[in-house]
């Protein structure tokens, strides 16, 4: 086994990759089978349904039949993709996200701000997510009509002014679906999507160098163990014991902002152990201490601060704080 050295971009030029890898694959899923069949099977019923729409409008027998029965089989689909998404979430302990492809946390955010596909994004963009969404919502608006109006007794219909509002409503949803799909689910998803996205809604799979445009993803198929990265190269014992101090920092900046003061001295005084120099730290230790009430140790740590590191542009900071209003508490 070996590790690959690099990556192809798009274009045929050579790309530093997100991570090496041990055998990877040439290509990897976006779309399993089960999803690409409810995709066209679902691209189907939307164009029976606009067409036997149009040719009911225009009179042609039989059309409301067939619009009748695809907006039947409409249904069903939409409630065996709900219930195929809840069964492979709990069957896979996979979070709602990862099977629903819907916006989740700071991707609204990204999502209100038309953020486009960034580095962190995973297997689905929020861009990507937020179209599904609507695609979603418009179908159970136009479903929950067409019941409606399929069954108006059954379900409690009062009138035909009601009917007639529905069948409006129902018209509008319809409408409303296709202007989607035509201005924005096929034109972003298709026309303008990079030719690998675009195969994929075909075969299924993407070739890895597109998944690693998306960290989000990446990781997650390192979780899955389809990518395996190298070993990285072990580090010296001083590599180790910096990288260890910066920890050790920022845990103590951190529980500082939490007002824990008393473990923020113990993360910089142990920082300070293993690197007794480190004016940052002393500085910050300094900082807790006269915060967490003890005056006279954050005084003692100001003075080697100031005589360690006399040239550090926290210097006169440190000098204000020994000799200012509040010496008297340092």
């Amino acid at each position: 086994m070996g590790g690959r050295p690099g990556a192809l971009s798009a274009d045929g030029s050579r790309r530093k990759p997100f991570m090496n890898w041990i055998s990877p694959p040439e290509t990897v899923r976006r779309f399993t089978p089960h999803q690409l069949l409810q995709h066209w099977i679902a691209g189907a019923l939307w164009v029976v349904l606009v067409v036997s729409s149009l040719a009911a409008g225009a009179g042609f027998a039989g059309s409301r039949s067939l619009h009748a029965t695809a907006g039947i089989a409409g249904l069903f689909l939409l409630g065996y993709h709900a219930i195929v998404l809840a069964a492979i979430g709990i069957r896979s302990d996979m979070p709602a996200e990862q099977i629903a492809f819907l916006p989740w946390g700071r991707e609204w955010a990204d999502l209100r701000r038309r953020k486009g596909i960034g580095a962190e994004a995973g297997k689905y963009s929020p861009a990507e997510k937020g179209d599904y969404l609507a695609i979603l919502a418009w179908s159970v608006l136009l479903t929950a009509s067409g019941i409606a109006l399929r069954w108006p007794s059954s379900i409690g219909v009062p009138g035909a002014s009601a009917y007639d509002w529905i069948r409006t409503a129902h018209a509008g949803f319809g409408a409303a679906l296709t202007v989607h799909l035509l201005v924005v689910h096929i034109p972003e998803r298709w026309r303008n999507a990079p030719g690998d996205l675009r195969r994929a809604i075909f075969t299924g799979t993407v070739p890895l160098r597109e998944a690693e445009r998306r960290k989000g993803w990446v990781r997650d198929l390192v979780a899955r163990g389809i990518l395996v990265p190298t070993p990285e190269t072990v580090e010296s014992a001083e590599e180790r014991e910096s990288v260890e101090v910066r920890e050790l920092l920022e845990r103590g900046n951190r529980l500082a902002r939490e007002g824990k003061f008393g473990e923020a001295c113990i993360s910089y005084g142990e920082a300070l152990r293993l690197l007794p120099d480190y004016s940052q730290a002393r500085f910050n230790l300094a900082v807790a201490l006269l915060r967490d009430g003890r005056g006279e140790e954050a005084r003692e740590q100001l003075m080697i601060f100031l005589e360690k590191d006399p040239f550090n542009p926290m210097v006169e900071k440190a000098r204000e704080m020994l000799d200012g209003p509040g010496k008297g508490s340092v």
